[in-house]
């Protein structure tokens, strides 16, 4: 604004009223401005911000780590960054603008289709993965984001965005889901049942042999629910016990056999092997089983054989040990009479006649008492008649008397009643077998025996002081085929009522038998 000068009488007083007024007046138009020179100023302001804002763009369009892109909307590269140019593998920017778009990214024209409609349908793509040729022909896994970009008035003028490498992230995700498929692949065909339970038991994975042994029809009518659940009642509780144990800490035993229920009701036989295993920070336990039902019944049947099997030879023996006490017992007695008829018919004064009788009356009574020995071994009476504990310790006496070097202690607790006369024929054998083995192989001098009766089941131990022997890892001897089929008959009866046998030898410490049968 021009500062105009009033005129005034120069020789008026300075300091009068009137000049003081002039001068107000003037400095009052100095700070007021026209609308136009406001507006000028506006625009100056505006230009300077749009400077730095375009500044600040280009820098960040220049600096920027990843590719950033500007196209028409006909697909023509308008603008790209030197970390763009670097991602193509050109030397410069030059070589890509007037390029089309579409002939470096995308695999055909339906996929740049489907960009384009993306972008005009929502405006804006936060993410669609791509591939991207470079110069020298490597294809790379990219992401692309775009924009509109619009004119003042909204008219479409092209596209704009980042392009980010995500081949490596691509070929990672790649690995894991063909390694998630092969695993997955592998879980799926195997011919076990494979699961996992967290959370306090919940079953947070099966595989599909689980769900087709378990007779279900899908997994999800089976994760979720509480793994002790399709456990039959009998073992519910043992399995329960374990599994919940096991899902906090290592434990043992990892193999162990129960039964299950399935979705129809009816019961199978498992071979469990399980571990604790965390998943996702989150303690678990994981395992596998295989349906043994079959195998379990053929067991049985085994068992049912060998237990009829040995019933037969029990029954031979007592057979041969009556007929043996009946008919040569008898004769013996007979013979016996009448040696001492015709002893008595001899003239007196035919001694060496009378000595020949004598002879032979004791000829008849070592015979009778061997066979007496020899019945006693095949079947006692004492076991039929008065059961286990007399008949072990009516042995025991008999033994003493045979063998001076060995000392036995016998033992046994718990039986006010007598036990079922295949669990008794099954510990006197075994005890039998025992101490004949130890008397031929142990060179001990001293025998333990305890039998103790505690319902539902009986316990013998018998234990020597003698030499031992190497035993294989079934517990049976790793030579001598003498002692190998003693123990071998042993277990094959101790098997046959289902009872557990364990044999345990140390070298010069001597050899414990430890026998578990069922009462019933």
């Amino acid at each position: 604004m021009e500062l105009v000068r009033q005129p005034h009488d120069l020789s008026e007083d300075p300091g009068s009223k009137k000049t003081t007024d002039l001068i107000v007046f003037s400095m009052k138009n100095l700070k007021e401005q026209s609308p136009l020179e406001a507006k000028i100023e506006r625009l100056e302001k505006e230009l300077k911000r749009v400077k730095d804002k375009e500044h600040q763009y280009r820098h960040l369009f220049e600096k920027s780590p990843i590719m950033v892109y500007a196209i028409d909307r006909q697909g023509n590269f308008l603008n790209i960054n030197q970390a763009g140019v670097e991602l193509m593998g050109y030397g410069s920017a030059d070589e890509i603008i007037g390029n089309k778009f579409q002939d470096f990214f995308f695999k055909d024209t339906d996929e740049f289709q489907t960009y384009e409609k993306k972008i005009h349908t929502h405006g804006v793509i936060t993410e669609f993965t791509t591939q991207m040729k470079t110069k020298d022909g490597c294809v790379l896994f990219v992401n692309l984001t775009g924009v509109l970009r619009t004119t003042v008035t909204n008219k479409l003028k092209g596209y704009e965005g980042f392009v980010t490498d995500m081949s490596e992230e691509f070929v990672t995700k790649k690995k894991i889901k063909e390694s998630e498929e092969k695993y997955k692949a592998i879980l799926d065909n195997s011919l076990a049942g494979i699961y996992m339970f967290q959370n306090g038991g919940y079953f947070s994975y099966v595989n599909k042999r689980l769900v087709k042994i378990m007779g279900y029809d899908s997994a999800d009518e089976i994760i979720g629910r509480k793994f002790w659940e399709i456990v039959a009642p009998e073992d519910r509780e043992l399995v329960k016990k374990r599994g919940l144990q096991r899902e906090k800490e290592i434990t043992y035993p990892q193999q162990y056999s129960f039964r299950m229920i399935r979705k129809d009701g009816s019961v199978i036989w498992v071979e469990m092997r399980c571990s604790h295993a965390p998943y996702m920070g989150i303690p678990a336990a994981v395992g596998n089983f295989i349906d043994i039902s079959k195998e379990k019944k053929a067991q049985e049947e085994i068992q049912m054989l060998s237990r009829k099997l040995i019933e037969g030879i029990e029954e031979e023996r007592r057979a041969i040990a009556s007929d043996l006490h009946d008919e040569f017992g008898q004769a013996l007695t007979l013979l016996q009479f009448n040696m001492e008829s015709m002893q008595k018919a001899i003239p007196a004064d035919l001694d060496d006649s009378k000595q020949v009788c004598n002879k032979m009356m004791e000829q008849i009574q070592k015979l009778a008492e061997k066979i007496r020995n020899t019945t006693s071994r095949l079947r006692p009476d004492l076991l039929d008649h008065l059961g286990l504990v007399p008949a072990l310790e009516w042995y025991i006496e008999n033994f003493k008397d045979q063998v001076k070097n060995i000392k036995i202690d016998f033992q046994a607790i718990g039986f006010k009643r007598r036990l079922p006369p295949e669990v008794e024929i099954v510990i006197y054998r075994a005890f039998q077998e025992g101490l004949n083995n130890i008397t031929k192989h142990s060179n001990a001098n001293r025998v333990d025996i305890r039998l103790t009766g505690s319902h539902p089941k009986v316990f013998f131990i018998m234990q020597d002081n003698g030499i031992g022997f190497k035993q294989k890892n079934n517990g049976m001897p790793g030579e001598g085929l003498s002692k190998g089929i003693g123990l071998l008959s042993m277990k094959e009866r101790v098997a046959s009522l289902k009872g557990t046998i364990k044999i345990k030898s140390i070298f010069n410490k001597g050899t414990t038998i430890r026998i578990e049968l069922p009462m019933k």
